[in-house]
């Protein structure tokens, strides 16, 4: 070891001990550049220095590993964080060395002499972090991709015991997340959402979200949306490529881009590949996005972690689930049963919708959905009428009790129903961005056509059916 290798690693010693109380878990400049001088020689030392009894030269060792492991280091910083992980260091060394492993893309395990201890800490640790909309859509595509199912349900229900509104936040976010599977967002809904929503985050005042909607001839979009980070030469930015179809053909989401914010080189990018800048305006670029999520939320692969991650810029929150879907146990169980029955299995589809509230109008109407699903369609016709009473004009409470009634051999009732769904289809629902809803009107239509023309050969009546009560009462006043 050389004399220059030993001075920079005494005075690197030297200033991890004067570190004040106050200090921030930032590098001095001069030990910064002794740490790059030394390369992967530093990692010993700041691995002994992760496991320091004192927080502040916890977070400063850990700050230096990752300034590290930027460059050649990586491999000997990496391995060094194993290291620690899997010794009898405290329990706060290793919790920052896996945290630190998480950030580089790595993962490890370690035993801790108090789980219970260091659970309620992490997930406390979380649940402060968790101020914007942009934080708790980080922190649930983190647990995404660090954690496992079993691991992240369980830090949620750690959670819902010190901090239940974070945890109902941060399980809210994880729910409309329609590229995790059904069964695990059901199992989030139970950890993180039993308790009482809690209120909307306080809005920061901050800067402002530039957008630019631009077309090509070939009718695809691109909506490019930044805003600018408040106190840095830097930005936010989204941009999100909407296919001829309109629906979603990829997103891409950067968390930080040296610029000022308006994202000219891009926009100039693009107007150089044939695209023209057709809007500025935030409302219409929300529009447009939100529509094509909504049109891509049947095939979750296209809403992928840079869609969840950007969406705040533009606000969007829930939009991609068309309104008729929220963050809440009930939907989450009911999302669950609605899958199970499109995929056959009923029996698990009417168990699951046995814990969800009968007077819900959509479990009412998967109630319903089980029914037909097992032909029994006199079963379907009271939760169907129920639902039809919370609401009226969804067109699908009535396509089912056409369905319904045709099982049942009411020619009749079904034409009635079928009219019902035309006439509630033709007004502006969260069916617009369903692409199966334009052949449902199809079939309603032509079905329509043949029973009037059926009842006209016949000689029968498609008129209502009489009204035996009202009757009744004029035949007692006489």
């Amino acid at each position: 070891m050389g004399e220059s290798t030993f001075a920079d690693l005494r005075m690197i010693s030297d200033w991890f001990a004067s570190l004040s109380p106050s200090a921030a878990a930032r590098i001095a400049l001069h030990v910064e550049r002794a740490i790059d001088r030394l390369g992967s020689r530093a990692v010993p030392l700041l691995g002994r220095e992760l496991c320091a009894a004192l927080g502040r030269r916890r977070d400063a060792a850990r700050a230096a590993l990752d300034h590290l492991a930027a460059g050649a280091a990586r491999a000997r910083v990496i391995a060094e964080l194993r290291r620690v992980a899997a010794s009898d260091a405290s329990d706060e060394g290793k919790v920052c060395a896996l945290g630190l492993l998480a950030e580089l893309g790595e993962r490890s395990a370690a035993r801790f002499s108090d789980p219970a201890a260091i659970q309620r800490r992490s997930a406390i640790a979380l649940a402060a972090q968790l101020v914007t909309p942009a934080d708790i859509a980080a922190a649930a595509d983190m647990m995404i991709r660090q954690l496992r199912e079993d691991d992240l349900v369980h830090l949620l229900d750690v959670m819902a015991d010190v901090d239940p509104a974070a945890a109902h936040r941060l399980g809210s976010e994880l729910c409309v997340r329609l590229d995790l599977d059904g069964a695990l967002r059901e199992r989030i809904a139970d950890a993180a959402l039993a308790g009482e929503p809690p209120g909307e985050l306080a809005r920061r005042p901050g800067h402002p979200t530039r957008v630019a909607v631009l077309v090509d001839p070939g009718d695809r979009v691109v909506v490019v949306a930044s805003r600018k980070l408040t106190g840095e030469r830097a930005c936010r930015r989204w941009a999100v490529l909407i296919g001829p179809d309109r629906r979603i053909d990829d997103c891409v989401h950067e968390d930080r881009v040296a610029s000022g914010g308006d994202c000219a080189e891009l926009i100039a990018s693009l107007t150089g590949d044939g695209y023209r800048v057709a809007s500025s305006e935030l409302a219409h670029a929300r529009a447009v996005v939100a529509a094509a999520a909504r049109q891509s939320s049947d095939a979750p692969d296209r809403l992928g972690p840079a869609y969840y991650l950007g969406r705040d810029l533009l606000e969007l929150g829930d939009a991609h689930l068309g309104g008729r879907a929220h963050a809440h146990p009930t939907s989450i169980t009911l999302g669950r049963a609605t899958e199970l029955v499109a995929d056959g299995d009923v029996p698990r589809a009417r168990a699951l919708l046995a814990r969800c509230d009968a007077a819900n109008p959509d479990v009412a109407a998967a109630a319903a959905a089980c029914a037909l699903a097992q032909a029994r369609p006199g079963d379907a016709l009271a939760p169907l009428h129920r639902a039809l009473e919370a609401e009226p004009d969804w067109p699908l409470h009535h396509w089912n009790l056409a369905a319904a009634h045709h099982q049942l051999g009411d020619a009749r009732a079904c034409y009635h129903a079928l009219r019902r769904f035309v006439a509630t289809s033709a007004r502006p629902t969260g069916l617009y961005a369903d692409p199966d809803q334009p052949s449902r009107v199809a079939l309603a239509e032509r079905l329509i056509g043949e029973l009037e023309r059926t009842a006209r050969l016949a000689g029968t009546s498609l008129g209502p059916p009489p009204r035996r009560r009202r009757t009744a009462r004029r035949s007692a006043r006489r």
